[in-house]
């Protein structure tokens, strides 16, 4: 069957053009797996101004496309890249999309954020019309793509070539919802009966991700830990009751990492490359990374890394509250990233505070945070949630040591050392406190202090495969199983 499936992959981030999260990273290669198991995939962007997305070979397949919001047409124009083994659309309207960030900046979202992906939601659907090009899936991810299952089922059901189309979607992460005020409903053409009958709404506010929750075909999140985390109140963010009423829809496939891009042995950003578990090679990188950002630290020093979205949920505080006594510790530590305006003001008084043994750039550049990966010692991930991870993955197969906190995706993939058998390939704890992540970064260190042991951690966490070929293949079947409940 997948030989001629054709499925539409809709997303508003994808590495390395729009990257606020994981969704860009599995955005670029769950497509490509999917192709190398014979489907064919198109994958839909908004066209934001940027110069990796300026620089495209592309053509315009449609010069005024109308989308209907609110009772007025606004116009969006269509192009097409071939992006490789999928064909890229990008959905062009310079008043919703040519700006500095994708949702918002640092001080918030942007207040038009409703009117921007429901613009993009419908264009997506305008333009499969428009193309006559009849997809057998629609894949949506996350809050800003959730009212396509929506659409689907109401304003465009009659039209032929959405009859036999099913739907998918990726819960990246709940906490991330797409709440607006009731009033942001007359932008989508639906009749108000929609949101009074709870269909749409959650809490007296238009709920995207709820909406398209009750009407896709069929649901996944990303780790089989946070598929149970999903049925708690905590976890669910308010979800709980609606996500246990499709249980039986609702699958977890686990995220893998493109090992294409993610290859210490080729990978074009580092400066020395070198095979898994190589430790020379990786002091080689941790040497240019140190030089990079101009800490006077000695390289037998452990030198600890982390790389995220300054946000609550990615467990910042922790990081905040534990850096005073991180920075006693005999050890260096790189921070990439970029988010909340409170946070990166925290982070430059910290690096006033301690300038040659902390370093802060607010940058998500894949240059540096491949760089970041092959030279530091020890990866920082103590979150709040984490659906499934990433970076303990790209950890692993650079030959650093995840120290987690034990959530989600994470409790999956790390799995804590014991000192005295030198089982395990990371560093765990449960309590969401600095004190527990400073015992963490502590007992980590220890085991640095090893050579033996510490080589042979190393070792065992990149002997695991974590690549996209296993996950591709299941993300097939429940195309395959979305098709089979939309015919019934």
């Amino acid at each position: 069957m997948s030989a001629s499936l054709r499925v539409a992959y809709i997303t508003t981030e994808l590495a390395p053009y729009a990257k606020s999260g994981e969704l860009a990273d599995v955005a670029a290669a769950l497509p490509k797996y999917l192709s190398s198991l014979g489907v064919e995939v198109a994958v839909f962007l908004p066209y934001y101004r940027r110069p990796e997305l300026e620089s495209l070979e592309k053509e315009v397949v449609c010069a005024s496309l109308p989308v209907y919001l609110g009772g007025r047409v606004v116009k969006g124009r269509i192009w097409r890249s071939d992006a490789g083994r999928f064909v890229l659309f990008l959905v062009d309207n310079p008043r919703y999309f040519w700006r500095e960030n994708i949702y918002g900046s640092g001080r918030g979202d942007y207040l038009d954020n409703d009117e921007r992906f429901i613009f993009f939601s419908k264009a997506v659907l305008e333009t499969i019309h428009y193309l006559g090009k009849k997809f057998d899936v629609l894949h949506c991810n996350s809050w800003p793509t959730a009212l396509i299952p929506v659409f689907l089922k109401t304003l465009y059901q009659r039209k032929k070539i959405f009859q036999q189309t099913a739907t998918v979607l990726t819960l990246h992460n709940v906490a991330y919802q797409g709440i607006f005020p009731p009033e942001s409903l007359a932008l989508t053409g639906l009749n108000w009966k929609y949101l009074q009958s709870g269909l749409l709404s959650l809490n007296g506010h238009f709920n995207f991700l709820k909406a398209g929750i009750v009407y896709a075909d069929m649901l996944n999140t990303v780790s089989s830990s946070y598929r149970k985390e999903l049925w708690t109140q905590k976890h669910s963010h308010g979800l709980a009751h609606i996500l246990k009423t499709r249980r039986d829809e609702l699958v977890s496939i686990r995220n893998g990492i493109d090992y294409e891009i993610w290859d210490p042995e080729n990978d074009k950003y580092i400066s020395w490359n070198y095979r898994p578990g190589d430790l020379e090679g990786k002091r080689k990188n941790k040497l240019d990374l140190l030089e990079e950002f101009q800490l006077s630290l000695d390289p037998n020093v452990p030198l600890l890394g982390t790389s995220f979205y300054f946000a609550a949920h990615k467990g910042v505080d922790l990081i905040l509250g534990a850096m005073d006594e991180l920075m006693k510790m005999e050890l260096g530590l790189v921070i990439l990233g970029r988010g909340e305006e409170i946070y990166e003001r925290s982070f430059l008084s910290f690096v006033k505070k301690y300038p040659h043994r902390l370093a802060v750039r607010f940058d998500w550049s894949p240059a540096l945070v491949h760089k970041l990966a092959a030279g530091v010692d020890i990866f920082l991930i103590p979150s709040l949630s984490e659906p499934c991870g990433l970076n303990q993955l790209y950890s692993f197969r650079y030959g650093s040591v995840p120290v987690v906190r034990t959530v989600g995706g994470l409790q999956e993939t790390v799995r804590h050392v014991d000192p005295r058998t030198g089982k395990g390939n990371g560093f765990v704890f449960k309590e969401y406190t600095p004190e527990a992540l400073i015992a963490a970064v502590q007992e980590a260190i220890k085991c640095y202090r090893r050579p033996s042991l510490w080589r042979k951690i190393v070792r065992q966490g990149a002997a695991k495969n974590y690549s996209w070929e296993t996950s591709a293949r299941r993300y097939l079947r429940l195309y395959q199983q979305a098709l089979r409940k939309q015919k019934n």
